[in-house]
């Protein structure tokens, strides 16, 4: 099938913009990346636009533009979707992975990954969908290095298997990356640390059991945690971290004393106590045992040696005898806590040594985990310093344009540590500006106005969606001032809205100073290696001053034409009113009465009748022009 047209297309940042499409395959257009998106940063294909599009996904996809609207018929034909659904977001990922191999994405490109897995996950359990289970083997997620990997591959760290991160050789493990929350990994189906590998008594050596740890004694702690004072204080303790820690939420007293009671009757002391870990199905050990130990006297390094032992039944609870330094009780109440499904040890240890029927008391007292908060999320980037692989990807681009929500690093002065910060609305600079300022979000809630030369964009994976700033024609430069009707409701707002400069006045967003740009030209070239003299810096900046100088002249004798112009023209319609209606050619020097309509005096002299209103003229009065 094949068709023939040409499209105008008019977008933000430019006047007009000419594709001439003549007796060519839809299949072939649909490839070509010909509209542009993101404040004009970037050209893409019409299958990376939505009619409507409710999260943001760029650089991958965008809303489009009400500019395009006449054109929604011939766009659909070559790949405009009309909204986001579960399987056009699916098939975005799959194509993201293939086209991005294993290279690392930029913070832009994760965030956009980020929000395609919401949505995914998040339409997939409102619509409790059957081919859930159909897209897990498919099903692609970030790595914990930013790169795009089938999520079977990988595997997350839950709280229960969060303890073996430092015991065990990562390098043989996948792990999703860190900001994916759990309930995402649920419904992709990636699977659990704790389901992978496993901790396991090193059978090397025979157990020394113990009654006696320094002075506590096993007989004691059994003996408390079966009291029914000590079993209600810890579930009281337990309902008031409920805000802190979801995962021991509603626990009813009856589990918790049927678990404390488990917990009595499984526990043992030991003299020494070594483990080693498991990766499943393959059975390898993978146990890494850390070269700086906390046991100085443990076997040379050569076994992993740990405190305390809990398999994934709960049926065997051991504890070692520590160092001198460290508390029997605080490693229960590890044990404890993991017993009860708390990922975080949870603050009994005091209770072992309160006398019977005191534990609830002291817990009230005390004020134990009382106040109650809302749960963390992850922390924006924001702010922070900028990560060393991220880093690499780092762009100097200073006439670019920046599109709304984009992260972006951004620095004061040379030197400094690139940090991350966002930017809050499209910004572009203006025809022939050297460099322009605009703000930038440099702290959470916090926005300051910084030079386009400290601003730093991250390089896309996908360089042929990207365009730089010379690939869309400026606004100012496309067009002339005759077709400013032609330009879209929101440039000719911003550009009504641009304060014009002003000497004497305080810099107005946007512009840079003379002194600015000096100083921003000297810091490039210093950071390329080439050396700017003081004289060399003083005549550029003088001949910026003149330039601005010059524009502000041109600016100012334009205005003055335009006055000279206006009173000329008031010039002309006064004297036109002066001439008489009637000839056409002479001045109006004499008035009828008794009508008081005015004529030459040839044409007075010539009638008897007003020519105007037909009263009968009684007498002629000549007037004077002041």
């Amino acid at each position: 099938m094949a068709f023939g047209c040409c499209i105008c297309f008019k977008g933000k940042g430019f006047t007009s913009f000419f594709l001439f499409f003549i007796y060519a395959d839809i299949a072939e257009l649909r490839r070509v990346a010909f509209l542009p998106a993101a404040n004009g940063t970037r050209l893409v294909t019409a299958s990376c636009l939505f009619v409507r599009l409710s999260i943001n996904l760029s650089p991958f996809a965008f809303e489009l533009p009400s500019l395009y609207l006449p054109f929604l018929k011939i766009l659909k034909d070559l790949g405009l979707q009309d909204m986001l659904s579960i399987a056009s977001a699916k098939d975005m990922l799959l194509n993201l992975q293939r086209a991005c191999g294993f290279q690392r994405l930029n913070p832009n490109e994760l965030r956009a990954v980020m929000e395609i897995l919401y949505f995914v996950c998040d339409q997939t359990v409102e619509a409790n969908s059957s081919n859930r289970l159909d897209w897990e083997s498919d099903a692609i997620v970030p790595d914990d290095g930013c790169r795009l990997v089938h999520a079977m591959s990988c595997v997350y760290i839950d709280s229960y298997g969060s303890r073996y991160v430092n015991c065990i050789d990562t390098s043989r493990l996948r792990f999703v990356h860190p900001d994916l929350p759990e309930r995402i990994c649920i419904v992709l189906g990636i699977k659990k640390l704790s389901d992978v590998v496993i901790e396991e008594l090193s059978h090397e050596e025979h157990l020394q059991n113990l009654e006696f740890i320094g002075s506590v004694s096993l007989a004691v702690i059994r003996e408390k945690l079966l009291s029914r004072s000590f079993q209600g204080a810890v579930w009281s303790l337990v309902n008031s971290t409920a805000s802190y820690i979801p995962t021991i939420n509603n626990l009813a007293l009856g589990t918790i004393q049927s678990s404390l009671e488990s917990v009595a009757k499984n526990l043992q002391f030991v003299k020494c106590l070594h483990t080693r870990f498991m990766l499943v199905p393959r059975s390898m050990d993978i146990t890494l045992v850390a070269k700086d130990s906390l046991f100085l006297e443990c076997d040379k390094g050569f076994k992993h040696r740990t405190l305390y032992f809990l398999n994934q039944l709960k049926t065997c609870v051991l504890v070692a005898e520590p160092p001198t330094y460290i508390s029997v009780h605080d490693i229960i109440s590890i044990v404890v806590s993991q017993v009860l499904g708390s990922p975080l040890p949870l603050p009994i240890g005091s209770l072992f040594f309160c006398p019977e029927g005191s534990e609830t008391a002291i817990v009230g007292n005390l004020k134990l985990c009382s106040g109650k908060r809302d749960v963390e999320t992850i922390s924006s980037l924001v702010g922070q310093k900028i990560l060393a692989k991220d880093a690499l990807q780092v762009q100097f681009h200073p006439l670019r344009p920046f599109y709304r929500g984009e992260i972006v690093a951004w620095r004061v002065k040379q030197g400094e540590k690139l940090k991350y910060g966002r930017v809050p609305e499209d910004v572009r600079p203006s025809a022939g500006q050297a460099l322009y300022r605009f703000k930038v979000e440099t702290a959470p809630g916090e926005t300051e106005s910084l030079l386009s030369s400290q601003v730093f964009s991250f390089r896309s994976l996908l360089l042929g969606n990207e365009a730089s700033a010379e690939t869309i024609p400026d606004e100012k430069n496309a067009g002339t001032d005759s077709r400013s009707h032609d330009m879209p409701e929101t440039s000719r707002r911003r550009k009504m809205k641009t304060p014009q400069s002003q000497p004497g006045k305080e810099l107005q967003y946007g512009q840079v100073s003379a002194t600015e740009l000096v100083q921003a030209v000297h810091e490039m070239l210093s950071a390329a290696g080439i050396s700017m003299g003081v004289e060399t810096q003083s005549l550029l900046q003088k001949t910026i001053t003149l330039q601005e100088q010059l524009k502000e002249s041109q600016a100012a004798l334009l205005l003055e034409q335009e006055k000279s112009d206006g009173a000329m023209k008031e010039a002309d319609t006064a004297k036109a009113a002066w001439v008489c209606r009637v000839c056409l050619s002479n001045e109006v020097d004499m008035t009828i009465i008794p009508c008081g309509h005015v004529l030459c005096r040839r044409c007075s002299s010539a009638v008897a009748r007003c020519p105007f209103c037909r009263l009968q003229v009684t007498k002629t009065i000549k007037i004077y022009r002041p």
